[in-house]
């Protein structure tokens, strides 16, 4: 168990929580992050989005236990998922900064993981970590199927996160707070849309041998709708306009969406992503799809838990 946190003292990682009516996962979700050891000082940051069940009395309740480490953020109405995200992470003091969905646990050794390596590997920006995927409604659990020696030996650019969408969970990035700042556009914007500007000159990687987290499929804005992949059809318009130069890696992108809706005949999906492929076409985009034929093979959710939900 980490002290309470001396005023004095720098924090060294903040860990941003986001939560909304999560009575039955928020416990588990804060305790593992309480019960985290480190050689550093760090805080919990959750911020409740107007929740109307036993959330909030949770949260108190570690807020009240843990003054010098909990900190709990109240709004007064409800703002939505995307708006909780930003807000809470420019709450964030850290020189580095975590997020975890109140859905989600972390696993022993999390944090000081990716702290220790961020220390030494300056070139790095955010890192993640494997996780246990969760099928919420059966209980079935099963890695995730990351495989290092399938993953680029220096690391992922901003060009390998145009082109692969989802790599690590978002329930198990870490990311510098130096890369916290960038421009937001008028539209919302999810986790693929922060990790593409966060990502900067440096690279992503993940980190440790073991998964240091369980992710809930089936739950969250990741299964709500089409949500999430309307945002990501205007986040792939947008950088084809801010970073023309990647045309070809956010061609690549639309088209493994495109190709995945065909499949499952989801013909509204097959019209969003199609409209991006007409804009920003490049031939050479088959050829990366061929090529990054495995790793995009590693970054699904495991058929032993699959539902039909989508990484958060």
């Amino acid at each position: 168990m980490l002290k309470k946190r001396n005023a004095d003292r720098q924090v060294k990682v903040s860990v941003c929580v986001v939560t909304y009516n999560q009575e039955k996962y928020i416990r588990q979700c804060i305790q593992s992050l309480v019960d985290q050891e480190a050689d550093f000082d760090f805080e919990v940051i959750v911020a409740d989005d107007y929740s109307t069940d036993g959330t909030r009395q949770i949260v108190l309740e570690f807020a009240n236990n843990y003054p010098e480490l909990v900190k709990p953020v109240f709004h007064e109405k409800n703002i939505g998922a995307l708006k909780n995200f930003v807000f809470v992470h420019n709450l964030a003091e850290g020189e580095y900064i975590a997020h975890m969905d109140g859905d989600d646990y972390a696993l022993p050794g999390k944090l000081k993981t990716q702290v220790d390596y961020l220390n030494s590997h300056p070139e790095c920006n955010i890192v993640w970590h494997r996780v246990y995927i969760m099928n919420d409604a059966s209980g079935k659990m099963a890695e995730d199927l990351i495989d290092y020696g399938r993953l680029p030996k220096s690391g992922f650019n901003r060009a390998d996160i145009l082109r692969f969408i989802t790599i690590g969970m978002n329930s198990s990035k870490m990311y510098r707070s130096s890369v916290k700042g960038f421009d937001l556009p008028r539209f919302p914007v999810v986790d693929y849309f922060m990790n593409v500007e966060q990502i900067g000159s440096g690279v992503a990687r993940f980190v440790g041998d073991v998964p240091l987290g369980v992710y809930r499929a089936g739950i969250g804005i990741a299964s709500s709708g089409n949500t999430t992949r309307v945002l990501l059809r205007n986040s792939f318009l947008y950088f084809s306009e801010k970073y023309p130069e990647y045309k070809r890696d956010i061609c690549a992108a639309a088209l493994v969406l495109f190709f995945a809706a065909f499949k499952n005949r989801k013909w509204s999906n097959c019209i969003l992503f199609a409209g991006v492929v007409v804009k920003v076409i490049r031939m050479g985009a088959f050829l990366d799809i061929w090529r990054d034929r495995a790793i995009i093979g590693m970054l699904r959710i495991p058929n032993s838990v699959k539902q039909s939900v989508v990484k958060k």
